[in-house]
């Protein structure tokens, strides 16, 4: 009888293996749905509608794109945690809700609910305020804040995201008591600065034409290289702040999809990622294009998340598995 077991096991076992190449091979055959982690006309919705396009061709089947923002992403991951893992459902975020926010809240997904595809471009942050803003460098924002506690507010793409705990950090290095505002995506931050509604505004390259058309003032790079389009704006480190803010932009699909899957989608996204006019997207957008193929990326995640928890400790950043103020 367990010869018998035996041999049926080894039986089923040679059928996933012959299975897998020809579930590659079917793939897709129907509609595939990309959640965008938030709002439409954000630089993730906008590079994600142009890569889909591409993947229509290269995949033959259509791409749609539904955003869900909420919670610097983590919105679109919670629902994605609850989908299939057959590759028809995948997000599209950057990396903070994967490598960050868990570390910081309570959430109804894990990082490992997920199997990583791609990075496809990097960007840097800056700390706009209205052109009206009485601050002419960050250096004076920081006064003002440190005049007046608790009456300065900032907003970013949600709480824990990267631009929220690079505020925080910034915050317990200084002594500053300033309010945390979180917003559903990048767009809604400015637009929340240009109505006067907010101090400042933190976040990815989102404002890069407001500042060139004089609505908004850029005031510092959340990182440590200045950015060419910008050169006379200075970088958070120079500014004696040891913190980098860029994020990958990534797109992940279902724990448990199918290596043969997740790896056809990785080559047909990098193909997508070679088309001219997606390259022109990017950097119009004033991004980079990046690639990481899925297990680079899923080391880059696992690295970055170490290497976060090491800051939150060090800084004794409060989270909701704490009490630390």
């Amino acid at each position: 009888m367990d010869i018998v077991k035996i041999a049926m096991a080894a039986l089923a076992g040679i059928g996933i293996a012959a299975a897998a190449p020809a579930l590659a091979q079917e793939y897709p055959a129907k509609p595939i749905n990309i959640y965008v982690g938030y709002s439409p006309g954000d630089n993730m919705d906008v590079m994600t509608r142009v890569l889909g396009q591409k993947l229509e061709k290269i995949l033959g089947q259509p791409i749609t794109i539904l955003n869900k923002p909420g919670g610097a992403g983590s919105v679109a991951l919670s629902l994605l945690a609850k989908d299939k893992p057959d590759g028809y459902t995948l997000a599209a975020v950057i990396e903070t809700p994967l490598d960050r926010i868990p570390l910081l809240r309570k959430l109804d997904y894990k990082p490992d609910d997920f199997a990583p595809v791609l990075q496809f471009a990097s960007g840097v942050t800056g700390v706009v305020v209205s052109s009206k803003a009485p601050w002419k460098t960050f250096q004076e924002l920081l006064d003002y804040a440190k005049k007046n506690p608790a009456s300065f507010t900032y907003a970013t793409s949600g709480a824990g995201s990267t631009m929220h705990v690079a505020m925080q950090y910034i915050g317990v290095e200084r002594g500053l008591d300033w309010t945390h505002v979180p917003y559903p995506g990048a767009r809604d931050t400015l637009t929340a600065v240009l109505g006067g509604h907010i101090n400042a505004a933190v976040g990815s390259t989102q404002w890069a034409n407001d500042v060139r058309q004089g609505n908004l003032k850029l005031l510092a790079i959340v990182g440590n290289e200045r950015m060419a389009s910008f050169p006379d704006v200075p970088t958070t480190k120079e500014l004696g702040f040891n913190f980098s803010a860029s994020s990958a932009s990534v797109i992940v699909a279902r724990a448990g999809t199918p290596q043969p899957i997740i790896d056809k989608l990785d080559k047909a996204f990098r193909t997508a990622m070679d088309d001219p006019e997606f390259v022109k997207t990017v950097k119009n957008l004033e991004l980079d294009v990046l690639y990481r193929d899925n297990q680079k990326l899923k080391t880059y995640l696992a690295d970055t998340m170490t290497q976060f928890k090491a800051v939150i400790e060090e800084l004794k950043l409060p989270t909701e598995f704490n009490t630390s103020k």
